[in-house]
């Protein structure tokens, strides 16, 4: 029964209004037979019925217009007031959940002056009974109102509470992480990246190409500190996440291509057709273009040997960007033992721009393709 709690929503008013409307339109023409409404009576009723919709955005006002209508029947010699009772009723109730202040008391006073001069001729000879069936018919659906704003109310102080706890629960988790990858992670790349500058210093190899694997390691680890201090600035303090930039994507063409030179360095063929148009995307996708290559490469040289062939193609066309990494086989066996989550994290990461992925054995080895949309690319 949750759409019954829901109904009483202020967003769903004009839907209250239309079953109390509806409501009505049924007394007026179901009426038994034998019983019938005067022509004052039926022009009264259908004031009210009209006006009710006021209530939609002005509870009050129609507080006041049918305050009025009810007192104006006994005026002018209506002897059927039930409708207009009932429409203050529901006014008073509309008026108590969705506003605060003088209007609910104002509005209490005009209701109750109402009841009261729509039934004068008892009230002259029983005030009590009469007071008591004002108070019934007025006080008590504004009272009902007025709890279930107090309840929604508190339903709203409760989420916000509960939205501050979790913020500050991630605020600790993030804080947590950044700690760890700055004392732990970053201490031990820094240190790699030390050693090996010494060792390429000191020890001088006569093989280049133990010099050129020495430089790519220290390139290589000197990318991923760079990358680890902006990780950490941006896990300590969430609003730099928009002025941290882990590629530019102006920078893109020569971040692709310098992972390809990479592994090229370790002996892996790779064929790269890049689109030259992706320097206008967003660095949301840009850097997911950038991981996708990264990882993928670094699949193909575990998976299908570092002696393999492997063809790269990231191509704008429309609203999407078409990225397709495929290798041709090796000397291992492709989507051999692996173990960790990078095809995880790429499907999550392009998952979130809107786009798909897909990765799965193609022919004698294996296809890593994605379509990510370009929404953001610069005009």
């Amino acid at each position: 029964m949750l759409w019954v709690g829901r109904l009483f929503e202020e967003r769903y008013t004009a839907v209250r209004l239309t079953l109390v409307v509806l409501s009505g339109v049924g007394y007026l023409t179901m009426t038994p037979e034998g019983r019938s409404v005067s022509p004052v009576d039926l022009t009264l009723a259908i004031g009210v019925l009209l006006f009710s919709y006021v209530g939609v955005r002005w509870p009050f006002a129609a507080v006041v217009w049918v305050s009025l209508v009810l007192g104006l029947g006994f005026v002018i010699g209506g002897d059927n007031d039930t409708l207009p009772t009932v429409g203050l009723g529901w006014a008073m109730f509309e008026l108590g959940a969705r506003r605060g202040g003088w209007p609910v008391w104002t509005g209490l006073g005009l209701g109750l002056a109402a009841h009261v001069v729509s039934d004068l001729s008892e009230f002259i000879a029983d005030p009590q009974t009469v007071a008591y069936g004002a108070a019934a018919a007025v006080a008590a659906p504004l009272l009902l109102g007025m709890h279930v704003r107090a309840l929604g109310e508190l339903n709203r102080q409760a989420a916000g509470r509960a939205a501050q706890e979790q913020a500050r629960v991630r605020d600790d988790e993030r804080t947590s992480i950044a700690r760890e990858l700055h004392d732990l992670v970053a201490h031990h790349v820094a240190s790699i990246v030390l050693r090996v500058a010494v060792a390429r210093d000191v020890l001088r190899p006569s093989d280049p190409r133990v010099r050129q694997v020495l430089d790519d390691v220290h390139a290589t680890g000197s990318s991923a500190l760079a990358d680890l201090r902006k990780l950490v600035t941006v896990l300590r303090d969430p609003g730099t996440a928009q002025q941290v930039f882990f590629v530019d994507p102006e920078g893109l063409p020569v971040a692709l291509q310098a992972a390809v030179d990479r592994c090229h360095g370790i002996g892996l063929s790779v064929q790269a057709d890049i689109d030259p148009e992706v320097v206008g995307l967003d660095s949301r996708t840009a850097l997911a273009l950038l991981r996708l290559t990264q990882e993928g490469l670094a699949n193909v040289a575990r998976h299908a040997g570092t002696a393999a062939r492997a063809r790269l193609s990231i191509r704008l066309g429309g609203e999407q960007v078409a990225f397709e990494l495929r290798d041709f086989g090796g000397p291992a066996a492709p989507g051999g033992p692996g173990g960790g989550h990078g095809l995880v994290g790429l499907r999550e990461r392009v998952e979130v721009l809107g786009g798909r992925l897909q990765a799965g054995p193609a022919d004698a080895g294996w296809l890593l393709s994605a379509s990510l949309p370009t929404a953001g690319v610069a005009v």
